[in-house]
Order: C-alpha cells, then sequence, then structure tokens
C-alpha cells in the first residue's frame, strides 16, 4: 500500500497527515497506527484528512494515536501542523482549500466539534497558526474539572487530562526526578495515572505535568508524560495545554496566582524539546473567563515545522 504523507511537528510533538481515503474502509485505525510505528513515520499521533461535506474552507479529520490505541476527539498539535501544511505543501489544493494572505481561516470539522484555525501567512509561509479549542474546553468542562488526591498526591482532572502540578509530587515524594525520569520516578506516575484511570474511568492516557518555575520568561513550564510506560512522551501538547488552563480556573489556582479571575488570560508556557520539564519554546494559551469558568479557549505554538512529504510504502 502506498499513501501519501505530510509529517511535521509542534515543539517537539511528531504529526502525520494523511488523506483519509486512500485507506481501506473499515481499517482506518488499524492501519493509520502501524503507518505511526517505529518502522515508518514513528510520530504521536496521525491526522486522517478528508474533504468537508460542507465544501468551502473545511475539511474533516479522524485523529489516531497509537497508546490505546483509539480515535481521539482533538489535538492540539494536529491542527497546528495541519495549518502549516495546508500553506506550504501541496495539502491545501487537494483538499480544496483557498487561502490568502495575510491571515486565512480554515474550520476543521473533529470529534470533538468544529475546531477555526486562523492561518498567519507571509510570503507564502504559515508564520503562526492560533487554534480555537473551544469545542475540547467544553468536552473537559462537561466530563468534569475536579481534583483528586491519589498515592498521596493532590492533582486534577480536566476531562480526560490528568494535571499534574510537579510540585505537589514532590512535597510527598522528595526524591521525584522529572529531569532523568529515572525508575522510580517512572513507577510512581505510572501508578498515579492507572489509579486515576480506575477512578474516572478514563481510557485515554493523558497527562499535563506542569511547574511555576520558568526559565525563560514564561509563565510555566510543562511536560506531557502521557503513557510512560510505553516511553510516550510529548515535549507539547495543545490539548494538554488548554487542559491545564483549565484546571488552573476551575480550581481558583490561576485566580491566587494572578489576582484575577475574569476577563480574557493569557498563559506562556515554557515547552518543547526533550522529557524534561519546559523547553526552548512557547505555547500561548489564551483564555476568556466568565463567571468562574473558562468559556473559551485557543492556543499557538511558536515553533511549527513540515519534516518531510513524500509516499509512504505500508
Amino acid at each position: 500500500m502506498i499513501l501519501d504523507v505530510i509529517k511535521g511537528h509542534m515543539g517537539g510533538n511528531t504529526i502525520a497527515l494523511l488523506y483519509g481515503e486512500q485507506l481501506p474502509a473499515g481499517r482506518e485505525l488499524e492501519l493509520s497506527v502501524k503507518a505511526l510505528g517505529q518502522n515508518y513515520l514513528w510520530c504521536h499521533e496521525a491526522g486522517l484528512l478528508y474533504p468537508s461535506a460542507a465544501g468551502g474552507n473545511r475539511l474533516r479529520a479522524k485523529i489516531s494515536e497509537p497508546t490505546v490505541p483509539s480515535f481521539i476527539s482533538a489535538c492540539g498539535g494536529m491542527t497546528q501542523v495541519l495549518g502549516k501544511a495546508l500553506v506550504e505543501t501541496n495539502l491545501g489544493k487537494k483538499l480544496g482549500i483557498k487561502l490568502s494572505e495575510p491571515v486565512s481561516e480554515v474550520i476543521v470539522e473533529t470529534d470533538a466539534g468544529p475546531t477555526r484555525l486562523e492561518i498567519y501567512i507571509d510570503g507564502g509561509k504559515a508564520v503562526r497558526v492560533l487554534t480555537d479549542l473551544s469545542a475540547f474546553l467544553g468536552e473537559c468542562l462537561e466530563r468534569g474539572v475536579r481534583p483528586w488526591k491519589l498515592q498521596g498526591v493532590e492533582l486534577y482532572q480536566a476531562g480526560v487530562v490528568m494535571v499534574v502540578d510537579a510540585e505537589e509530587v514532590k512535597r510527598a515524594y522528595p526524591r521525584v526526578d522529572f529531569f532523568n525520569w529515572d525508575a522510580p520516578t517512572r513507577d510512581l506516575l505510572t501508578r498515579i495515572q492507572e489509579e486515576f484511570r480506575e477512578k474516572t474511568g478514563v481510557s485515554d492516557y493523558c497527562i499535563t505535568l506542569y511547574d511555576w518555575n520558568p526559565e525563560r520568561g514564561g509563565d510555566l513550564r510543562v511536560l506531557f508524560p502521557h503513557c510512560i510506560s510505553q516511553d510516550y512522551f510529548e515535549p507539547a501538547c495543545g490539548t494538554g495545554s488548554v487542559a491545564l488552563g483549565a484546571a488552573l480556573v476551575c480550581s481558583g489556582e490561576l485566580a491566587r496566582r494572578r489576582g484575577m479571575a475574569e476577563g480574557r488570560v493569557k498563559l506562556n508556557l515554557e515547552a518543547g524539546g526533550g522529557i524534561g520539564m519546559g523547553g526552548p519554546d512557547t505555547t500561548e494559551v489564551f483564555l476568556e473567563v466568565s463567571g468562574g469558568l473558562p468559556v473559551h479557549a485557543s492556543f499557538s505554538h511558536s515553533l511549527v515545522e513540515i519534516t518531510l512529504t513524500g509516499k509512504l510504502y505500508l
């Protein structure tokens, strides 16, 4: 089987873009997950793209990830790479998307709901992509944003995401090492996640790990060790960043830190690179807060690149 493929990354969150209609019906999940493996593209997620029945500047996307494996409702990294690929490869033309400088809008129909991309274009390059993840935020709020205490560690649930303050872990386990990720640290986070999945009924593997110790002028450092048992670490993650924002607002932590609880909030998250906390890139998260709840969420990442276009022999 020969598939057209585009590969890119958002701060090290690696993404494969595939044409869904090139995959046999009923085998889309199986084959896209196979394509993500280390013998092929070695990516975190795949976006299976289809033309939209609605026409216009719209397309449809199914998103697969390999840890469960399953289709997931949203992926911020996929949307950022997609926005760049629509401009800088022939993907836009193939899907009937019309783009123009300086800003173009594209609607991506995902399982979470319509996701709007604002693509900022200069000289034929996508210099910035702003992703509206309000539909995913709605999923988080509907499923619940609530506190838990697991394995002696206080943490938060934001939908399917386990949001963990690294400092809270260190208070309970002073020897934890979020730089080298030694075996005791890996075992601890895995135990916490398994208890989280058991008690919440969440099947996904989603962790946002954060602290308020920025090293490069940001607000927080983040890392997304979603499935440690499979060495599945994402240096940057759009949905995980929005889930963090939801947890910070709903818990009151953001108001305590910032002294503000309403209106437009911007968070600069240090991310990207390797498996240590933080990184050289910036994820900008924008939240609209009303009545103590986040009602809109969008984000953009500072480093998005297309790394490969070509044919995949699967």
